[in-house]
């Protein structure tokens, strides 16, 4: 007996039909071939997807292959570089291009200093050249203001030495034919029976006449302009300055004695503030200014064989006026 897998009525075990809803049976050979033609199909749907899943994973083998041997050789490649960076003796890049810039901006800073010295140099011959055609045609103090334009600190340097001696000359000069033309203006007053005030030296005679000299102002602080200062045999007084103003008096002379502040005066054109000292002045100078007030100077003989004046006054940590003979 078979039951009806569709309704469950009972069956002969040889029917081929259900004798209640008619449902075919099938036989054990269809079974057959369809349980193994079932069993087949099974294999052959699960094999493309096994193989291609295999198919897949084999594909993605080579790019991670590749991918780990690409981060191994930067890895490698970043040590290797890291330790040679370390170990090379050259100076890195950087440190390089520094070096060859200060090189450059020192040898660029060399140049400059050098056109300006030259074009300084030009400039001054200039100066120089005017100057001495003032001094041939008998404008002494014209001549010495125009000097007097050129700073004292450039005067000091070493490459302006050419231009120093021409305007120690040129002073020299001026300071002569200036003393030659008060004398002559003198004696034209006295020719024409002008009455005329007895012409004193100021006691700058005998062992104190080398006191009537041509002295420069030997130490320049902020604010001030004094270029030369002039004394003459008769007492006048001329100072220059470098705004190209003159001041006019007249020195009386006289000796001196007691403790006096003043610079060392070794260097001829110092740079920096030299030091303080004191001196023992030998001369006491009084100067009466023509525009007003009165001013004193003390005069010693430096280290340097010099004469020097001093009016012993501070000023900040220096002093306010040191003249020095050229």
């Amino acid at each position: 007996m078979k039951y009806c897998p569709n309704c469950g009525a009972e069956n002969q075990k040889n029917a081929g039909f259900c004798e209640q809803c008619g449902y075919k049976f099938t036989s054990l050979t269809e079974e057959s071939t369809a349980t193994n033609h079932s069993q087949t199909d099974i294999p052959e749907v699960a094999t493309p997807v096994r193989q291609a899943t295999r198919a897949k994973q084999t594909s993605k083998v080579p790019w991670i292959i590749g991918i780990v041997v690409l981060l191994g050789v930067l890895v490698g490649g970043g040590i290797f570089f890291a330790s040679y960076g370390n170990n090379n003796s050259t100076a890195p890049a950087s440190s390089r291009s520094t070096t060859l810039s200060s090189r450059d901006s020192s040898t660029e800073e060399t140049t400059e200093t050098s056109e300006v010295d030259e074009e300084e140099l030009s400039q001054y011959d200039q100066v120089i050249k005017e100057a001495k055609e003032l001094t041939i045609n008998g404008d002494y103090r014209g001549s010495s203001l125009k000097l007097a334009s050129i700073p004292v600190s450039d005067l000091s340097k070493d490459e302006f030495s050419v231009i120093r001696e021409a305007v120690q000359d040129l002073t020299q000069e001026n300071n002569v034919g200036i003393q030659d033309e008060k004398k002559k203006e003198m004696n034209s007053q006295g020719n024409g029976n002008v009455a005329t005030p007895s012409v004193s030296n100021g006691g700058f005679a005998g062992d104190l006449a080398k006191w009537a000299n041509t002295y420069t102002f030997y130490y320049s602080q902020g604010g001030q302009k004094q270029s030369s200062l002039t004394i003459a045999a008769n007492g006048g007084v001329t100072q220059n300055n470098y705004d190209g103003t003159q001041y006019f008096g007249k020195a009386t002379i006289a000796g001196a004695s007691g403790s006096i502040l003043s610079y060392e005066t070794n260097a001829l054109y110092p740079n920096t503030m030299p030091n303080t000292k004191s001196i023992r002045p030998d001369v006491q100078i009084n100067v009466q200014w023509d525009v007003g007030g009165t001013q004193t100077f003390y005069g010693y003989l430096s280290y340097s064989s010099r004469l020097a004046l001093t009016d012993g006054i501070a000023k900040g940590s220096g002093v306010n006026e040191v003249w020095i003979s050229y």
